[in-house]
C-alpha cells in the first residue's frame, strides 16, 4: 500500500474512534446518574452521599468531565481493535506472536490494578480519612477534588501493577537478571513500603499493607517472569547460532553436488 493509502486507512480508523468515542461521551453524559453512582460508590460506608460544589459552572463541568473519562474506559476496547487493525497486517507472524501477550498482559495486569484499588483499598482509605475527626469537623467533600483524587488514585494503581512486565522488559533488554533482584529484593521492600506509603489514600496501617502486599506478590511474579524471559532469550541466540552453523554446510552440500555433476 503506498503512503497516502496508509494515511487513508489511518484517518479512517480515528474516524472510527472519534464517533464511538463521542457517542459514549453522550450516552454517558444522558445517564450520569449511574456514572456518578459508581464514581460514589467507594464512599457508601463513610456517611457521606454526595459531592459539593462551589461555582456556579462546576457541576456541570464536572459533570463533563466525568463523562469524558466513563466515555474513553467504555470505548477503550474498541480503540485497541482500531490500533490493532491498523498496525498488525504490518507486521509478520512471529512478531504478531511476540507482541500479543505483551500487549493482553500489559491490559490485563492495568485492569486489574484499577479494580484492586477501586474495590479493595479505595473504601478502606476514604473511611478512615473522612470518619477521622468526624465528631469535629463538618465533612464537605468538593466535587473537583474528589474526582481529581479518584482518578489519580486508580492511575497510579494501574501503573504500579505493570511492574512484572518492567521488570521482564529489563530482564530482556540485559539491563538486570532475575539472580540481581533476588540480591537485591530486601532494598525492593523498602521501595514498595514507601510507594504504598505514598500512594494509599491514607496513611494507616491497613491501608498500606493492602498495597504493600500485592506489590510483593508482583515483585515475586516479576522475578520469575524474567527468568523465563532469560531463558527464552537464550534459546532464540541459539536457534540463531545453529542456523548460521547449518546454512554454510547446506551451501558447500551443494556446491559439491553440483561440481560432481
Amino acid at each position: 500500500m503506498p503512503l497516502t493509502g496508509h494515511l487513508s486507512e489511518l484517518r479512517r480508523r480515528i474516524t472510527y474512534i472519534a464517533i464511538v468515542l463521542v457517542i459514549c461521551v453522550i450516552v454517558a453524559f444522558i445517564e450520569k446518574k449511574y456514572v456518578f453512582m459508581v464514581l460514589l460508590r467507594p464512599l457508601k460506608d463513610t456517611g457521606v452521599s454526595e459531592l459539593t460544589t462551589l461555582g456556579v459552572t462546576e457541576a456541570f463541568m464536572q459533570v463533563l468531565k466525568v463523562s469524558i473519562y466513563a466515555g474513553l474506559i467504555v470505548s477503550l476496547p474498541f480503540i485497541l481493535y482500531q490500533f490493532w487493525a491498523f498496525v498488525m497486517p504490518g507486521l509478520y507472524e512471529n512478531e504478531k506472536r511476540s507482541i500479543l501477550p505483551y500487549v493482553l498482559a500489559t491490559s490485563f495486569l492495568f485492569l486489574g490494578g484499577v479494580a484492586f484499588g477501586y474495590f479493595i483499598v479505595l473504601p478502606v482509605g476514604l473511611n478512615f480519612m473522612i470518619g477521622y475527626g468526624g465528631g469535629v469537623f463538618n465533612q464537605l467533600l468538593q466535587a473537583e477534588r474528589y474526582i481529581s483524587f479518584v482518578a489519580t488514585f486508580l492511575l497510579a494503581f494501574g501503573a504500579v501493577f505493570e511492574l512484572p512486565l518492567v521488570m521482564m522488559l529489563l530482564a530482556w533488554a540485559g539491563i538486570v537478571n532475575h539472580e540481581k533482584m533476588r540480591k537485591v529484593r530486601k532494598y525492593a521492600v523498602l521501595v514498595m513500603a514507601v510507594v504504598a506509603m505514598v500512594f494509599t489514600p491514607s496513611q494507616d496501617p491497613v491501608s498500606m499493607l493492602l498495597m504493600l502486599a500485592p506489590l510483593l506478590v508482583l515483585y515475586e511474579l516479576g522475578i520469575w517472569m524474567a527468568k523465563v524471559a532469560l531463558k527464552r532469550k537464550q534459546k532464540r541466540a541459539e536457534a540463531a547460532l545453529l542456523a548460521e552453523i547449518e546454512l554454510p554446510k547446506e551451501a558447500f552440500s551443494q556446491t559439491s553436488g553440483l561440481e560432481s555433476s
